[in-house]
């Protein structure tokens, strides 16, 4: 999703309002979107960045990590997010060395045509809202097929506490 920004960069405390959608891919992460993206976006020119901020909404296709079937699951992000014309780099460190990252490492940046390309951003925010173990529903109760074999092995050495168990009741 591109946006082109030359007419907000020409004036500072400028704004701009963007809303669409546009059907996106990311199968190098193995995201599987099974709705367009939609944007509802305003753009600022704070005199050194271009501040994007507004919703998304999408639907990731997910699977269960209980019982393995695949589901759509709903995102609705809030984004905040820089671009930048000119790239900060922290500092000019060697390869293997460690370097500790401020704020202005962390913003995007304007392509030379004055075009920002949100699909990064995009991608990222998506990534930081799916859940850790994603479940088709709350009440899922995993594979039929495991339980089974869970109920029917049964380690020997309790054998003879069902048995008294059931000589109880």
């Amino acid at each position: 999703m591109k946006i082109d920004v030359s007419n907000l960069l020409k004036q500072v405390g400028a704004t701009h309002k963007v809303e669409g959608s546009e059907a996106l891919s990311f199968k190098e992460d193995d995201l599987k979107l099974s709705s367009p993206v939609r944007v509802k976006l305003k753009l600022v020119n704070t005199g050194r960045t271009v501040l994007i901020t507004g919703l998304l909404k999408t639907t990731v296709r997910l699977g269960c990590c209980r019982c393995l079937k695949e589901f759509d699951y709903p995102i609705n992000i809030k984004i905040e997010e820089e671009y930048s014309k000119k790239h900060f780099s922290s500092q000019n460190i060697k390869e293997g060395e460690e370097a500790e990252l401020k704020e202005k490492d962390l913003v995007f940046e304007i392509g030379e045509d004055n075009v920002i390309d949100l699909d990064e951003a995009i991608r990222q925010n998506i990534i930081v809202a799916l859940p850790i173990k994603p479940l088709c529903s709350k009440l899922c109760r995993g594979l039929p097929e495991a339980k089974e074999a869970k109920k029917k092995s049964m380690d020997p050495r309790l054998a003879k506490l069902k048995e008294f168990k059931n000589a109880g009741s």
